[in-house]
């Protein structure tokens, strides 16, 4: 199991690099396909422990919720104001640290490089019409608070 913050930081760098904006609704988003991906692709092996509660605008990670609860709902973009070399050597940092192989390297890349371009309001449909968000809402109304957490097995 890799820890869910090094991912989180890894994903941001990565999108400030990318030219990609990355705010923490964004950033909710992209986790999740991240994760769902990776046990949809690696027989519902997880790479973190916890799973998203299905929150209104899609699966949310509590842990990462607390640390952006103040920006959360302004959806403000994440700024980075370091030089790129800052950014790339910062990056590689954190990808040292997660202690990621070189295959998660690759999926998780791979996985942001499809997403990451995405607007988050996208994200917050596709999210919408997939089974493991809806299948955690089932009995909840659209703007009904909900802390069901989303299954392995519907990932």
């Amino acid at each position: 199991m890799v820890d869910l913050k090094r991912i989180m930081q890894i994903t941001i760098l990565y999108c400030q690099i990318n030219g990609y904006t990355i705010n923490p609704l964004k950033l909710q988003k992209l986790l999740y396909f991240i994760q769902a991906w990776h046990i949809a692709l690696f027989q519902k092996d997880t790479l973190w422990e916890e799973l998203p509660e299905a929150w209104v605008n899609g699966p949310v990670y509590r842990s990462i919720y607390d640390i952006f609860k103040n920006k959360f709902y302004r959806n403000e973009n994440f700024q980075y104001k370091a030089d790129g070399e800052k950014l790339q050597q910062e990056f590689k940092e954190a990808v040292e640290q997660s202690h990621l192989s070189p295959l998660q390297q690759n999926f998780i890349f791979d996985v942001l490089n499809i997403y990451a371009p995405m607007s988050d309001e996208k994200l917050v449909l596709s999210t919408h019409q997939a089974v493991p968000w809806n299948n955690a809402r089932k009995g909840y109304s659209p703007i009904d608070r909900c802390t069901n957490r989303l299954s392995v097995d519907d990932m």
